[in-house]
């Protein structure tokens, strides 16, 4: 392969925003623009995710790639453009809409209930429980406490799932950091996601742990979730994405594989910078 990376990844061209999403994607993401005063965060960004893989969102430091994230999940309001989900344009929703359409995201800093358990930090995150409408609770308890029956038993299989299920009656504070970025996967399993936003799930956690967490990841994958994680551990993101989408100044540069990512010239020059790619 030439130098340019032409035969594999390659510059990409954000498409014209308000096209009609290309066919396949599960998440389309078409030239979302987002400027904080004078600076550009996120400047033409346009990509897609298609169902059923594992892709990562790479990048130098201020690349843009957590403030994509934020636009996606509804923490942010994109100045232009438009975020497609199976389908259904999310651009402009709320967090809690978008989670109710199975697009799940965690953050870069764990965001545990600290002072509940382990196993309550699981059993309020699924959406929609009946215990939650004042209604239920009064006229129809055994409706809630069958369905909350459901959550607990999930919840103890998620746990197990997960290594966590010796630490179920520890308060969620008390965790180690590479137990809390397991606790927060589990928590978003619990959502019943169709697709998982990952925002650094292996930042700050022992070698050990991060292939703990790397193997749950392709293990959710094969039971039908899709994934776009933003991670710098290239040797992780090499070895279980099959699409990565490189990131640089605010727009998208690159698309492909890490190999042939490796030999693109223009994704380099970018980690230059950062320590190479």
């Amino acid at each position: 392969m030439s130098g340019d990376g032409s035969a594999g990844a390659s510059i990409v061209t954000a498409p014209v925003v308000g096209s009609t999403p290309r066919a396949g994607g599960m998440l389309v993401v078409d030239g979302l623009v987002r400027h904080f005063g004078g600076v550009k965060a996120v400047d033409g960004c346009s990509f897609e995710i298609k169902p059923g893989t594992i892709s990562a969102l790479i990048g130098p430091n201020g690349a843009g790639k957590t403030t994509t994230v934020n636009l996606i999940a509804g923490a942010l309001r994109s100045d232009r453009g438009r975020i497609v989900f199976n389908g259904s344009d999310l651009t402009g929703k709320r967090p809690h809409q978008i989670a109710e359409q199975g697009l799940v995201r965690t953050f870069q800093i764990s965001r545990e209930y600290a002072s509940m358990t382990v196993l309550e930090n699981l059993m309020v995150s699924p959406l929609h429980q009946s215990g939650e409408r004042l209604l239920n609770v009064l006229f129809r308890p055994g409706r809630w406490r069958n369905e909350e029956r459901q959550h607990l038993e999930r919840s103890l299989e998620v746990l197990d799932e997960f290594g966590l299920y010796a630490k179920r009656d520890d308060y969620a504070g008390s965790l180690s950091g590479g137990q809390k970025r397991l606790l927060e996967l589990a928590r978003a399993v619990m959502a019943a996601p169709k697709m998982l936003l990952l925002d650094e799930p292996l930042a700050g956690i022992n070698p050990a742990l991060t292939a703990r967490v790397a193997d749950h990841i392709e293990r959710l994958r094969e039971g039908g979730i899709t994934f776009l994680l933003v991670e710098h551990n290239l040797e992780i993101v090499e070895r279980i994405c099959d699409h990565v989408v490189v990131m640089a100044l605010g727009a998208t540069l690159a698309t492909g594989t890490m190999a042939d990512l490796r030999k693109n010239d223009a994704v380099v020059q970018a980690y230059l910078t950062g320590g190479g790619i």
